[in-house]
């Protein structure tokens, strides 16, 4: 696979889903993922309740001769999906796991893209603190092949053009302040929510793509700690 820097994937990224769109993208602020893989990649799109060993697993591509073991009729079967299909683990067809689905689904089809010349087998896995990986397993989790689908990913799901979008109209074209590396105000957190809700993501992957897009205003953790939490010089109490 050829080796990208993040403003590389980005455009991609963002020209992909424009295409897509067509005239309507500027007045979009949610991308149809699906539509996007079964429409403009013309992939099929599967749901499949997965019988892999790994429960990290939760998405496939299939390479049409890799076998993955699916639940059929209550018996373990391995099945050979097409080449090119995706495969989505059936549980996040459930409403609240939205974000984690439609995530899953541009990953997926992000290692189409990026695979084109040596199309290949691959799962989605996401990291579970609780189980104990081997070096192998860890080493393929944080590769940086994984890490540049991961990337595209979140371009197909959340363009740059899109996020901006979102920001404005809720009002924060110039971002939402940070204080430290990760402290947020209680009624900015609520913020993020919504505009997460409304790009069809989740808030942890939409606070990393604002981190990415430079959309979070750093600012001193000392501001929140006197300002928000009454705290310190100005805040001095008996």
């Amino acid at each position: 696979m050829m080796i990208f820097s993040h403003e590389q994937l980005d455009e991609l990224g963002e020209g992909l889903i424009r295409q897509y769109l067509g005239g309507e993208a500027d007045r979009c602020l949610c991308v149809d993922i699906e539509g996007f893989v079964t429409d403009f990649l013309g992939l099929p799109l599967l749901y499949r309740s997965f019988a892999e060993q790994d429960t990290d697993k939760i998405g496939f591509i299939s390479d049409g001769i890799t076998p993955i073991r699916v639940y059929e009729q209550r018996k373990i079967v391995p099945m050979i999906f097409p080449k090119g299909a995706i495969v989505i683990e059936n549980f996040l067809r459930r409403e609240k796991e939205s974000g984690r689905r439609r995530f899953t689904i541009s990953h997926e089809s992000a290692h189409f893209i990026m695979d084109r010349t040596v199309p290949q087998a691959s799962f989605h896995r996401e990291y579970d603190n609780e189980r104990i990986y081997s070096p192998a397993e860890l080493k393929d989790l944080f590769s940086i092949r994984e890490t540049q689908i991961d990337r595209m990913g979140a371009a197909l799901l959340m363009p740059r053009f899109m996020v901006w979008n979102v920001a404005a109209a809720f009002g924060v074209p110039d971002g939402v302040p940070i204080f430290g590396e990760s402290v947020l105000k209680v009624s900015d957190r609520l913020l993020i929510q919504e505009m997460a809700n409304a790009m069809g993501a989740s808030f942890a992957a939409f606070l990393i793509r604002l981190r990415e897009l430079g959309l979070l205003r750093r600012r001193d953790i000392s501001e929140y700690i006197t300002t928000e939490m009454g705290l310190g010089r100005s805040g001095d109490t008996l």
